[in-house]
């Protein structure tokens, strides 16, 4: 590897972000070519520790930081299989997609915030993945989080932009919040923040007897949380979709290569590191497992049922990023290696594709002005780069063989077969993930043109379609076959037999097969109208699915309620009652200050024999008290 990659490959964009400004004082297009070569270089430093970690080689690299009694809290890096895959992830993807940010912005203001936020957005995410300990990572995962705050309301000059930063902040920081409860906790408990010390404490503390079982599992469920959070998981899932007023690179970036992949990260290496299989029976562990694994299968099923209802180009494909999050967290819940590979496996292939999809609609909106899909169609002939690529990214979506998704997907369905409410979950989440995202290339590509603006749409520069070519390749290459799979088993150090397996070819036979044929007879052929399913017996569903469940406004009434109730405690107890009682308090003082204020006139000679009068009574007081002691 490159000298010093595994702290340079997040130093560089951290501290290259800091001199961003100073370059668009050079020009423009220097101030935007400046972060997309940080970016790149980032990468080399993260994709050029592959050979080192190949097989399942580890290490860790410390050094001094915080002083403590008896020594230091240290800075660290891991270097895993894990962590690298995640830090070329973050840099890689993150590397093209600022390249295309520089045709997807170029008309636009404020580009030295943007490019400034981006490139520490890169950085903080790799950090957060080389992170040897907790607290580190719970430093860069506030960097992520004030990043996507910070890009999320890019244009603060719109409410609706200005809000969407604000709710992504607000409810993050919920799991944010009980994340760092459980860091203090283990750190209270066991004096250390280092995955590898407190997996050993952990193990010696339950075989010796002098750790609660109990305690453990509650400290995983509290980081577990800011998983919940960050990934945007039922109950917390509900800032993603209004994530998508930021730019849409924007959007490419926290779906594909940072943020919201930040809480599978956490699950997976909290399995991998803190309380791996070898050492910890998930037997024990099980009621964080099955956690894990129902909102993860639930949140995937919920979130699909939504995509297929939204007219949103960008929000269909957020819904999307929703379920296949769930998918990753169902599987890595199975409490198996199988099941902790093939959500592993599946972040790879998701990062690709879904940094595809963001921006190839980021491409359709450059071309006609609009996120609506109602005013789209017939961009397949006028847009021919995007269409194909869009296309790729489908199919790989949907688990088309031999597109990557095919094979990571399959995987999960394999390591879920003997957990059978999540088996059925995953597999209805996988059927509706083929019909919303075929949708999603029908209305936009194929269906008649819908508006003036797409008979004069384009391609867009070559700045902007060669990451979308380079994405499209990946969608594929990542996935070529059974061999390209064992070899990242090997690679992330799991025994796994990718093999096919009957049951599998069944099921993704009928996630294929029932796919296909529901998209072909409701949007192809129209033999069953869309608009059957808005109205009728059927319209109650699509307003639920459209509303979002009505969970997104019952969060909007709590937070009202909770506003209106602060406002009356306000009015009636602090300006009413809580005043006037200080007012009354106040007014008693007065009075009584009053009375002995006009004993004071003012005179000396009234002062000094009320002064003798007073040393006279003390006097005598004095004598009573030593004339009767005396008797």
């Amino acid at each position: 590897m490159l000298p010093y990659a595994p702290w340079l490959s997040w130093i560089i964009p951290l501290v290259g972000s800091l001199f961003v400004p100073a370059f668009f004082k050079f020009g423009r297009r220097a101030g935007m070519y400046y972060p997309v070569t940080v970016s790149f270089l980032a990468s080399a430093f993260a994709l050029s520790m592959i050979p080192d970690v190949w097989g399942g080689k580890s290490w860790t690299e410390t050094v001094p930081w915080i002083p403590v009694p008896g020594g230091f809290v240290e800075a660290g890096v891991i270097v895993d299989p894990l962590s690298v895959m995640m830090a070329s992830i973050a840099t890689f993807i993150g590397a093209w997609i600022m390249l295309y940010s520089v045709g997807y912005m170029e008309h636009e203001e404020g580009l030295p915030r943007y490019f400034f936020f981006m490139t520490f957005f890169i950085g903080g995410m790799t950090g957060l993945v080389m992170a040897d300990n907790l607290l580190q990572l719970y430093i860069f995962w506030e960097i992520v989080g004030m990043c996507s705050y910070a890009l999320i309301g890019f244009y603060y000059w719109k409410p609706e932009a200005a809000h969407a930063g604000i709710k992504a902040f607000i409810t993050t920081r919920i799991g944010d919040a009980s994340m760092l409860i459980g860091i203090v906790l283990l750190y209270a408990s066991l004096g250390t923040f280092r995955y590898s010390e407190i997996s050993r404490l952990l193990a010696e503390g339950l075989h010796g007897g002098g750790l609660d079982q109990g305690f453990m599992v509650m400290s995983l469920l509290l980081l577990f949380g800011g998983a919940v959070g960050k990934s945007a998981q039922i109950p917390l899932h509900v800032w993603l979709p209004d994530a998508m007023e930021g730019p849409t690179p924007v959007s490419a970036l926290i779906h594909a290569a940072t943020m919201v992949k930040a809480g599978i990260y956490l699950v997976a290496r909290l399995i991998l590191t803190v309380i791996p299989f070898e050492e910890f029976s998930p037997a024990m562990l099980s009621q964080w497992y099955l956690t894990v694994a129902y909102i993860g299968a639930v949140t995937s099923l919920f979130a699909a049922t939504m995509g297929l209802v939204m007219t949103d180009i960008k929000r269909v494909v957020a819904y999307s990023t929703i379920s296949q999050l769930g998918l990753m967290l169902a599987s890595l819940g199975l409490a198996t290696e199988l099941g902790w590979f093939a959500s592993s496996f599946h972040l790879l292939n998701h990062s690709i594709f879904k940094a595809l999809l963001f921006l190839a609609a980021g491409a359709v909106m450059h071309a006609v002005g609009t996120t609506d899909m109602d005013k789209m169609g017939g961009l397949k002939d006028r847009m021919p780069i995007t269409f194909y690529t869009s296309l790729i990214g489908a199919l790989a979506l949907a688990g088309v063989p031999p597109f990557s998704g095919f094979f990571s997907k399959d995987l999960i369905i394999k390591a879920s077969l003997a957990a059978t409410p999540i088996y059925i979950l995953v597999t209805l989440a996988s059927i509706l993930t083929f019909i919303y995202i075929f949708r999603w290339i029908y209305r936009i590509f194929l269906a008649p043109p819908s508006s003036e603006a797409v008979n004069h749409a384009h391609d867009p520069p070559p700045v902007m379609t060669i990451p979308l070519i380079v994405l499209a390749i990946g969608s594929i290459v990542s996935g070529v076959g059974l061999e390209l799979t064992e070899g990242l088993a090997k690679y992330l150090h799991m025994e796994v037999k990718a093999g096919l397996d009957p049951a599998v070819i069944g099921t993704s036979a009928i996630i294929l097969g029932a796919g296909a044929v529901a998209t072909y007879l409701v949007f192809f052929t129209r033999t069953i109208p869309p608009e059957a399913f808005r109205t009728g017996a059927l319209q109650p569903i699509h307003k639920l699915l459209v509303n979002r469940y009505y969970i997104n406004a019952a969060y909007y009434k709590i937070v009202d309620g909770v506003d209106a109730l602060s406002r009356y405690l306000r009015r009636y107890l602090e300006d009413g009652g809580i005043d006037r009682f200080n007012y009354l308090v106040a007014d008693g003082v007065k009075a009584v200050v009053n009375v002995f204020r006009n004993i004071q006139t003012g005179s000396s000679n009234i002062n000094i024999s009320e002064f003798m009068l007073g040393l006279a009574v003390i006097i005598l007081i004095f004598l009573a008290i030593l004339y009767g002691g005396m008797i």
